[in-house]
C-alpha cells in the first residue's frame, strides 16, 4: 500500500461510551482530511472484556478455553460495529471486520494465540474501495480455523502488525494519556513526559508494569520497524514517539 494509510488503534477507554465514539470520529475524520487513509483497529468498549469473563467465571470454575475465545471476542466486534455506524452517519464509508475476516492467521492455542500472518486481501481490497476499514483487535483465526485470542493486551499487537503488512511505516496507539512519562504522573507531580523514546527503552518500562503498551507489541514494533506513535483521544496530538 501507499505511505498515504495510516493504521490508529483505539484503546477501550477511548469508547468507553457514547461521547468518546464521537470523539473518535472526530479524530479520524481529521486524519481524513490531512489526506491520509486510516485503517481502524479497536479494542473491547470500557471494561468489556471483564464484565464478560465474569459472567463466564460465575457459571463455570474453568471456561473451556475455546468457548472463552467465542464469548470474549464479542467485545471487539461491539466497538467496530458502534464505530462503523458513528462513521457512516457522519458521511465515512466505513466497514467493520473481524479478525478472522481480514484473514489474521495465528496459532490454534486459545487464550494467547500469537500471529502469523495475514492471509487475506480483505483490507487491501476495502482500502481499494475507498471504504475505512474498522477492524477488531485481539482476534484472529487460527490455522485450525477456530476464533482465537491474543494475549490481554493484544489489540496493540494486532495493530503493529497490520502496520507492517500495510506499509505505512508506524502505528497511532490512542490513549487516555497524553504520553509517556519517565514516572507515574498519577503519582509524582514532577513526572516529565518523554517526546521520544528507543523500543528497548519502552519496552523494559512496559515490562516494569506501564500500562501505556502491550510489551509484546514493542517487541514486535522494534522487529518490524514500526514506530508507534502515543496519541491523547481528545486532541489528536502526538505525545510521544517510539522508535
Amino acid at each position: 500500500m501507499d505511505n498515504k494509510v495510516v493504521v490508529l488503534k483505539f484503546g477501550g477507554n477511548t469508547l468507553a461510551n457514547k461521547e468518546k465514539i464521537l470523539l473518535a470520529v472526530d479524530l479520524i475524520k481529521s486524519r481524513i482530511a490531512a489526506g491520509l487513509h486510516p485503517v481502524i483497529v479497536a479494542s473491547a468498549n470500557g471494561n468489556m472484556t471483564d464484565i464478560l469473563l465474569d459472567n463466564a467465571f460465575s457459571l463455570a470454575d474453568n471456561p473451556d478455553k475455546r468457548e472463552l475465545d467465542m464469548l470474549i471476542t464479542t467485545g471487539e466486534r461491539i466497538s467496530v460495529a458502534l464505530l462503523s455506524i458513528a462513521l457512516r452517519a457522519r458521511g465515512v464509508h466505513s466497514v467493520s471486520l473481524t479478525g478472522s475476516q481480514i484473514g489474521l492467521v495465528t496459532t490454534s492455542q486459545h487464550n494467547g494465540a500469537d500471529i502469523l500472518a495475514l492471509k487475506s486481501d480483505r483490507l487491501f481490497k476495502e482500502i481499494s474501495a475507498g471504504n475505512i476499514p474498522i477492524v477488531a483487535g485481539f482476534q484472529g483465526i487460527g490455522e485450525n480455523k477456530e476464533i482465537t485470542t491474543l494475549k490481554r493486551g493484544g489489540s496493540d499487537v494486532s495493530a503493529v502488525f497490520l502496520a507492517s503488512q500495510l506499509g505505512g511505516g508506524s502505528v497511532e496507539m490512542i490513549k487516555d494519556v497524553t504520553g509517556v512519562y519517565n514516572k507515574d504522573p498519577n503519582k509524582f507531580p514532577d513526572a516529565e513526559k518523554l517526546d521520544l523514546i528507543d523500543f528497548d527503552v519502552m519496552y523494559k518500562l512496559a515490562m516494569d508494569g506501564a500500562n501505556v503498551l502491550h510489551p509484546d507489541a514493542v517487541k514486535l514494533a522494534k522487529e518490524k520497524n514500526v514506530a508507534i506513535k502515543i496519541v491523547y483521544y481528545k486532541t489528536g496530538h502526538v505525545g510521544t514517539v517510539i522508535k
